[in-house]
């Protein structure tokens, strides 16, 4: 479609854009328009410029400085957006856009990019490696800036939101990359890969640590309340499925290794091996204190979120009822009937009573699900690297959007 020049419009068909996220390089791809009151609730939208390759570049960037607001007309929307996930590092780059835009704009991007890749056809031949090929793309835009401490406040925005499994992967990846760039004497990245490969990779599996999940039957993905021992048995399987979708797409064994063993706990007590310590490659450590930092700072629809402060003291926490939550832990993994506390006895009715016994049974289980999740929030420092979760904690505390002092 050929756009006019000047529209009367109610706006309807126009969209706000930031004129500093526009790179005058590429100004070409599409037409910005001012805004001008005309009369009653119509606009006058003017182009601004007729031909952008006519003025010299250091004049553009005086004009774009210069204006508020401008707007694009909505058949250039898909225009823009391309040019969006073309130029993210330029915006991302940019000194004088304010970090939060950077953060929308981010957060927008990798948001579409994480739900393409969740609802892509793994059986179909080279989607798996469309999948990686779009997140990598993207995450070597974003590189420079998520690794940025002064990023994290963007971070902190999100915090104590709904939990959504695309942005909590798109969080974990970005607290790894921060983390990691900032902890770089842990790494001995080797020479023909670098040290941003490194940090590339980190992300990526942060991105894709949960995307067996679309494997999971979403009514127990989706369960409004706590899951039973065999959902949450079901949940287990996702790490595993998540390698399995992504086995043929070229991903790194870095990558891998941090999806599949990224709820293994530092005592031996996690899934799906069972790995302790040393055994537990770091990259899986790191995306493990991620994911439950983020998880903890969630809502969710059977709890509140925590505050960073709250989150960190729990996983600092050593567990008063450690051996009382592993042994509700072995229940689980060993799918044992839970014993009723007592037996119904009525000689009349066989049916009945074994229907009550049944339901005494569900009863139990139902309770020892609850307190293993009350259990869980009495501390959790048998989960993790304890040096690795003190380095965290110091990392984020470095960003003036957190307080952890008195965690230290």
């Amino acid at each position: 479609m050929n756009l006019q020049i000047e529209y009367y419009n109610d706006g309807t068909d126009f969209h706000e854009i930031d004129p500093l996220s526009i790179n005058p390089e590429y100004l070409t791809d599409f037409s910005i328009y001012e805004k001008l009151q005309y009369k009653g609730n119509q606009y006058r939208f003017r182009c601004l410029l007729l031909d952008p390759s006519s003025i010299p570049k250091e004049r553009l960037m005086e004009l774009l400085r210069s204006w508020k607001n401008v707007y694009i007309h909505e058949h250039q929307a898909k225009n823009y957006h391309q040019y969006l996930k073309d130029n993210l590092s330029y915006i991302l780059n940019h000194d004088e856009i304010d970090i939060s835009k950077k953060t929308d704009t981010l957060i927008s991007l990798s948001t579409e990019v994480v739900k393409e890749s969740f609802e892509l056809n793994f059986a179909k031949a080279g989607c798996g490696k469309k999948a990686l090929s779009n997140i990598h793309q993207l995450i070597s835009q974003a590189i420079e800036f998520i690794t940025d401490i002064n990023s994290l406040n963007g971070i902190a925005n999100l915090i104590g939101h709904d939990y959504d499994t695309h942005t909590h992967s798109i969080k974990v990846g970005w607290l790894m990359a921060t983390f990691i760039n900032a902890n770089k004497d842990l790494f001995t990245p080797k020479k023909d890969h670098g040290f941003k490969n490194l940090l590339i990779q980190a992300t990526v599996a942060g991105l894709l640590h949960d995307i067996g999940k679309i494997k999971i039957p979403s009514n127990i993905l989706n369960k409004n309340g706590k899951l039973d021992n065999l959902e949450y048995i079901i949940i287990q399987s996702h790490t595993a499925y998540s390698v399995c979708l992504l086995f043929d797409t070229g991903i790194s064994r870095y990558a891998s290794q941090a999806i599949l063993y990224h709820h293994e706990n530092e005592d031996g007590s996690g899934y799906p091996t069972g790995l302790a310590s040393d055994q537990i490659p770091m990259i899986a450590k790191i995306c493990h204190i991620a994911d439950v930092f983020d998880a903890l700072t969630s809502k969710r629809s059977y709890k509140e979120s925590k505050s960073p402060y709250e989150a960190l003291k729990i996983m600092a926490g050593n567990n008063p009822y450690l051996d009382t939550l592993k042994k509700f832990e072995k229940e689980v993994s060993d799918n044992v009937k839970i014993p009723a506390t007592a037996l119904v006895r009525d000689d009349y009715d066989i049916k009945l009573r074994r229907l009550r016994e049944k339901e005494m049974m569900e009863e139990e289980a139902k309770k020892r699900v609850e307190a293993r999740t009350k259990l869980r929030d009495q501390g959790m420092v048998h989960c993790f690297d304890k040096e690795l979760l003190k380095r965290f904690i110091q990392t984020i505390n470095r960003s003036e959007s957190f307080e952890l002092s008195a965690l230290l």
